[in-house]
C-alpha cells in the first residue's frame, strides 16, 4: 500500500509547498547581502534557498519513502527578460525516518552581463512538486550598480565626460588641459536596435574644432562595435583620445562626436567643449 504525506507540515494542517530562506550572496555560503548592496557587471550573484511542504511517497510494505521535486531559477529585469541562462535541477531522494523534518537546500550562481545599466533586478525561483502536484514561487530582489542610463527609444549619447587618463572614474568637473596633454573622452551609446540573436552594430567618429573654428582633428570612422549577447546590451561604451601638442593654440576646442546605429540607420550627435590654458 502506498501513502502520501507532506514534509514540514503539522498533522491535520493543509500542506503547502514553500520556498524558504531565499537570498543572494557575494560568494557561496556568504551572508545574504543587504538591500542596498550593489553587484557590478561581471560579478557573480550567488543564490541559496530551501524547500518545505513537499509531498513524500511512502510505501510501507517496502519501507520506502521518496520525494520528487523540480526547480528553476532565473535572473530577470523589470520586464522579466532573463539576464543569463536560467538554472534548473531536480531533487529526487529516498528518505529515512530521521529525515521527516528535512528541508533540502540548493544553490545556484549567475554572472551579471557586462553591458547592463544600474537598476533593480530579481531572481525568480519556481519549484514543482511532482508527487503532490503543487507549485511554489518566490522572488529575491537585488541591485546592480555601475552605469546609470536614461531610458531611450532612439539612439542617444549619454554620460559624456572628459578625463586626464583612461579611467572612467576620474571624470573632470572642468574640462581644462594644457597644450601637450592628451584629452580622454568617454561616453555611452544607448537606444540602438538589435538584429536576430541580440546582435548590434554601432560606429562612432569624432571631429575637433580649433578656437578659430578650423578642424584640429577629423576622424569619422574612429571605431566600430559589432557583437551579440544572451541579454540585450543596454549600452555600448565609447572611448576616444585627442593628443594635443605643446604648440597647440590656447582657447576653447569643440568636440563633435557622431554615433551611427548601422542596424537601424540611426544617427546621434553630441557637442562638448574643452579648453587649453
Amino acid at each position: 500500500m502506498v501513502f502520501l504525506f507532506l514534509a514540514g507540515t503539522l498533522h491535520g494542517a493543509e500542506p503547502t509547498l514553500a520556498i524558504l530562506g531565499a537570498g543572494v550572496q557575494r560568494s557561496e555560503d556568504a551572508p545574504f547581502v543587504s538591500t542596498d548592496y550593489q553587484f557590478m557587471p561581471g560579478d557573480f550573484v550567488y543564490v541559496a534557498f530551501q524547500i518545505s511542504g513537499f509531498g513524500v511517497k511512502t510505501d510501507e510494505e517496502k519501507n520506502e519513502r521518496a520525494i520528487s521535486l523540480a526547480y528553476s531559477l532565473s535572473m530577470v529585469d523589470e520586464k522579466n527578460t532573463p539576464l543569463a541562462e536560467p538554472v534548473s535541477g531536480e531533487i529526487k531522494a529516498d528518505l529515512s525516518a530521521e529525515d521527516k523534518n528535512w528541508t533540502p537546500k540548493r544553490r545556484a550562481s549567475f554572472m551579471v552581463p557586462s553591458f547592463v545599466a544600474a537598476g533593480d533586478f530579481r531572481v525568480h525561483l519556481a519549484v514543482n512538486d511532482r508527487i503532490a502536484k503543487s507549485e511554489a514561487t518566490a522572488d529575491v530582489p537585488f541591485r546592480i550598480g555601475g552605469v546609470a542610463l536614461t531610458r531611450a527609444d532612439t539612439l542617444t549619447i549619454q554620460n559624456f565626460a572628459f578625463s586626464r587618463d583612461e579611467n572612467r572614474q576620474n571624470a573632470l568637473k572642468v574640462a581644462a588641459y594644457r597644450p601637450g596633454d592628451t584629452v580622454y573622452i568617454n561616453f555611452d551609446i544607448a537606444g540602438f536596435r538589435f538584429a536576430a540573436g541580440n546582435k548590434y552594430h554601432v560606429a562612432y567618429g569624432v571631429k575637433v574644432l580649433r578656437p578659430d573654428g578650423k578642424p584640429f582633428l577629423d576622424q569619422p570612422n574612429a571605431a566600430q562595435v559589432e557583437s551579440s549577447s544572451f541579454y540585450p546590451a543596454q549600452f555600448v561604451p565609447g572611448d576616444l583620445s585627442v593628443l594635443t601638442s605643446s604648440g597647440s593654440a590656447k582657447g576653447e576646442y569643440v568636440v563633435v562626436v557622431t554615433v551611427q546605429d548601422l542596424a537601424a540607420n540611426q544617427t546621434a550627435t553630441e557637442r562638448q567643449a574643452f579648453t587649453l590654458e
